[in-house]
């Protein structure tokens, strides 16, 4: 082993150590425990899970995240795959070492999951056929919406029959989303609202972040196409989204890149430039060059890994935030995770100077942040997906649909 992965190992192995007791990171206020989120109780719960899977040694640590969690579900919060019942079953998924482990808390979650599942897609179908935009993305997305639902049904198939049958369902149900809805054929996942929520409403736009937009409907029935789950005209689905963000791209000396969102205005008229954001997970380039890849490995279609690879062959690193949602952290967990799909990106250079960059930041303890989105966990969890140069042992990077 290399002095370069002997340190990076170490403060990863410091950062575990550090992190270890709930009582500290995710103190209780005067109304209770923290509503459990990734960036609480579940994000520490997942960081333990994949630590756990090499070092049984830390998989209590991991139990007891779960079980304030658990705890912290006495309070009111929304339920999604970032938040609430759902991010907690996920976690659990993923800490589980043997079959039927967890089964009796899963069975629980599940129940209160199915529901919200098939009360989201019976507003959507109604919706759809109305031929009206949707409000928001909050019903479709990934951290909100029906992808991160999805996603973690992929979790419990083919363990629940009913898990598998309601994800094959939201399948389904994109098939029908990204058809045009409205006399002006906008797309499906049009939402109403203004693209800057600070800004007034107006003709809405099109979301094009991995995070709230359809790069993750498109990431999730990609994974599931993977994984063997599938639909009928679940490939022309997949060709219909990526067709969207192939017109919607654009470059410019860097590469490929997409805009945050469509205003109306550029969708009925196309500006000569579209706006390039900074490169992140959430949003920009590499989160949805990883959705457009991960379709291309599910399609066999060399033509979208090319286009993948377009956008990311010369990121500009954040100089400043250190998270997953948009920070080096997450540029990280995607450039192992696509570098190892597709050696042809050529990002090991890149990875490398990313987890130089995160591993001094876990060095510096102050003031922590211990999120997985936002802070300490995330980077850790990016950190030691490095070191290991594989998908993670307990599949945590789910939640972000790297895979």
């Amino acid at each position: 082993m290399s002095t370069r992965s002997v340190r990076l190992g170490a403060v990863l192995a410091a950062t575990a150590e550090r992190l270890a007791d709930p009582a500290t990171t995710c103190p209780q206020g005067p109304d209770g425990a923290r509503w459990p989120t990734l960036d609480s109780q579940i994000g520490l719960a997942l960081f333990y899970a994949e630590l756990g899977h090499a070092d049984p040694g830390l998989r209590p640590v991991a139990h007891r995240y779960l079980a304030a969690a658990n705890a912290a579900l006495s309070g009111t919060g929304r339920h999604t795959l970032s938040a609430g019942v759902p991010a907690l079953a996920f976690a659990a998924c993923a800490a589980a070492h043997r079959d039927g482990e967890y089964a009796t808390l899963l069975a629980g979650l599940d129940a209160a999951i199915f529901g919200i599942v098939g009360a989201l897609l019976d507003e959507e179908r109604k919706r759809l056929a109305s031929g009206t935009v949707a409000p928001d993305s909050t019903r479709f997305d990934l951290l909100a919406g029906l992808a991160g639902l999805g996603r973690y049904l992929l979790c419990r198939c083919p363990a629940s029959a009913q898990a598998e049958a309601l994800l094959r369902e939201i399948l389904d149900y994109y098939r029908l989303l990204v058809r045009p809805v409205t006399d002006r054929r906008l797309p499906g996942w049009w939402v109403a609202c203004a693209p800057d929520p600070s800004a007034p409403p107006g003709a809405g736009h099109a979301n094009l972040g991995m995070a709230h937009g359809i790069p993750g409907p498109l990431a999730l029935l990609a994974v599931a196409w993977r994984n063997g789950v599938r639909v009928d005209r679940h490939i022309e689905t997949v060709e219909t989204i990526v067709e969207f963000l192939r017109t919607w791209s654009d470059t410019d000396e860097r590469g490929r890149y997409w805009p945050a969102a469509l205003a109306i205005a550029d969708y009925t008229d196309r500006p000569v430039a579209l706006p390039r954001p900074r490169p992140a997970w959430c949003y920009g380039a590499p989160g949805v060059a990883r959705a457009v890849q991960l379709a291309g490995l599910a399609a066999g279609r060399p033509d979208w890994l090319a286009l993948a690879r377009q956008a990311v062959h010369d990121l500009p690193e954040p100089e400043t935030e250190t998270g997953v949602c948009h920070g080096t952290a997450g540029l990280l967990q995607l450039a192992v995770r696509m570098q190892a799909d597709d050696p042809a990106c050529g990002l090991t250079a890149l990875a490398d100077r990313l987890a130089e960059h995160t591993a001094a930041t876990l060095a510096d303890d102050g003031n922590e942040d211990p999120g997985l989105l936002t802070g300490t966990t995330g980077a850790a969890l990016a950190l030691h997906t490095h070191g290991t140069g594989t998908a993670p042992s307990s599949g945590w990077d789910g939640v972000l649909l790297i895979g």
